[in-house]
């Protein structure tokens, strides 16, 4: 092809081309959304593509004290979204509440508890290290018999638990050396798994003469 005719042909090209745009043009002045991208066409072409979350506000644990199952059951949720364990999740103690009926003998009970958590330095169970954050409950069968339940999870930690009761005499024995002093009436403590048949208890004249 000669010089001329490939001038020619390229002429040729940048009319129709120039002729294409203005007619592009011309459409979208009659009809505006001509050139305005289709959503659900825009959504079915961008299937698939990462998107970019904004920054994530960390959750913080509740510090209000629940007072209805309704609150203790998100105070609950919350901590566990954010990671802790079931057997840990009351670490700020909103949900933790000493039985209130039972007469003398539990309200003795939740003294010697709240005792034995003050030398901890804890609010509830919960917030103290492993194995405390098992325990669930204070009671009192007797006078001078003191019972502490731990959470039926504990049976399932190795570390801890097998059916040997005698692992969780040190428990009782930490509770002891912590309070004997203070509840001079204190005797024995029982402690046990919730739904599991394996006992431990202590004898607070027994422990102190071991400790000699």
């Amino acid at each position: 092809m000669n010089r001329n005719a490939k001038r020619i042909v390229g002429n040729i090209s940048v009319g129709a081309f120039l002729a294409g745009v203005v007619a592009i043009l011309a459409v979208n002045h009659v009809d505006p959304d001509f050139l305005t991208n289709d959503a659900e066409l825009t959504a079915e072409a961008n299937a698939g593509t990462p998107i970019v979350q904004g920054p994530i506000v960390p959750l913080e644990l509740p510090t209000a004290k629940a007072t209805t199952p309704a609150q203790v059951e998100n105070a609950r949720q919350i901590a566990l979204d954010m990671g802790r364990s079931e057997a840990t999740w009351d670490k700020n103690c909103v949900a933790w509440n000493p039985a209130e009926s039972g007469g003398a003998r539990q309200q003795w009970a939740n003294r010697v508890a709240a005792s034995w958590l003050e030398s901890a330095g804890a609010g509830c169970p919960d917030a103290m290290t492993w194995p405390y954050y098992y325990v669930e409950s204070f009671d009192s069968t007797a006078p001078g018999q003191l019972r502490i339940t731990m959470e039926q999870a504990v049976a399932l930690d190795p570390q801890i638990f097998t059916d040997a009761p005698g692992d969780l005499e040190f428990i009782a024995e930490e509770v002891i050396d912590a309070t004997h002093q203070k509840f001079t009436d204190l005797e024995t403590v029982h402690v046990v798994v919730e739904g599991h048949s394996s006992t431990s208890s202590v004898g607070v004249a027994g422990r102190l003469e071991s400790a000699r």
